[in-house]
């Protein structure tokens, strides 16, 4: 397991997210808290949720599927 502060994360970016894709932990230090870079693989719940989102706006784009407004999308929570 690897701690670093964001400045370091900010400066190595590209080597500490291969790491992370490696199984690797990678924690995060800043004022707001600490925190740890995992991969999303295509079995998280978060991408079945964005990819379902991003073909509705697709299917509203064409007219296939009836928009909401920021009232109607509040509502629904």
């Amino acid at each position: 397991m690897e701690i670093i502060s964001a400045r370091h994360f900010r400066d190595n970016q590209t080597a500490l997210l291969n790491k992370a894709l490696r199984g690797e932990s990678v924690l995060i230090t800043s004022r707001v808290g600490t925190f740890k870079i995992v991969p999303v693989d295509s079995d998280d719940r978060l991408t079945s949720r964005v990819c379902q989102g991003l073909n509705e706006v697709k299917l509203m784009r064409k007219g296939q599927l009836k928009g909401h407004s920021i009232s109607e999308l509040i509502n629904e929570l």
